[in-house]
Order: structure tokens, then C-alpha cells, then sequence
């Protein structure tokens, strides 16, 4: 199962659904010359710039299926000067859901043969090699 990391959140004149996808996050770095998760953390700061907030809306109603235009003229009234701050949660959940998925998104189900909780056998304990937490021969 694939997540789709979509997002739906109150935006302006109503509920909207926001999605970065892997297209939507290029143009993203490139709008803000930063990395999704380097925004990410300037939200979560308060060290965001302008385009951190008002792209991340713009791309992320984008990806959830407006246009280009009615995309950017509901930016153009719901973020602009006087609004921006008011904007920063929604802007840091809308990255959220595309780095980490959506809140309400499920998990992706164990493995066949895995219980809940059970990770595969690692490397280590397969190659038989003693592991970097084990202790060699002693050379006192």
C-alpha cells in the first residue's frame, strides 16, 4: 500500500485538500533554495521566509487537485501581508504528510510472517560476523 500523503485542511474560504508530491517538492526547494525538511524545521522555528509559508500553500492546493490560477488567487487573498503567521501550522502540516504521510493514513502492515512490532533479521545476525558491540580477544 502507497501512501498518498494528502492533507486536507481549512484554508481560506473553506476545506481543501493539499498534496506535495515529488513534483510539487522540486519546485518547493526551488521557489525557497531549501530542501522540504530544511522548510520543515524553519516552521517549526519561526526562522520561515515568505515563500516558505505562501508556495508550500500554492504547490500543496496544486498536488490536491486546484489549478494553477485559482491556486494562486486563493493564496493571493488568504496569505498575503497581515496573514502570513496565521498560515504557518497548515504550511508545516501540508510538508508533514508529504515527508511522513498524512495523520490518518495507515501504516503499512507488517510483513508476511512478521508480527506487529517485529522487525526482519538484521544483517549482523545473519552473516554470523560478530557484531561492533561484541568484545575480541583481549591483548593485556
Amino acid at each position: 500500500m502507497s501512501r498518498s500523503a494528502l492533507f486536507d485542511g481549512v484554508f481560506g474560504d473553506g476545506r481543501h485538500p493539499f498534496r506535495l508530491r515529488i513534483g510539487e517538492l522540486e519546485e518547493l526547494q526551488e521557489k525557497c533554495d531549501a530542501g522540504p525538511e530544511e522548510i520543515y524545521w524553519r516552521l517549526q522555528t519561526g526562522a520561515w521566509r515568505v515563500a516558505d509559508i505562501r508556495e508550500t500553500l500554492r504547490l500543496g492546493l496544486i498536488g490536491g487537485g486546484l489549478t494553477p490560477t485559482p491556486a494562486l488567487v486563493l493564496v493571493n487573498r488568504y496569505a498575503g501581508e497581515g496573514w502570513l503567521a496565521e498560515w504557518k501550522a497548515l504550511a508545516a502540516n501540508i510538508i508533514a504528510a508529504a515527508l511522513f504521510g498524512a495523520p490518518d493514513e495507515d501504516k503499512p502492515a507488517p510483513a508476511p510472517g512478521e508480527a506487529e512490532g517485529e522487525t526482519a533479521t538484521s544483517p549482523d545476525e545473519k552473516s554470523g560476523s560478530p557484531t561492533s558491540t561484541q568484545t575480541g580477544p583481549s591483548f593485556s
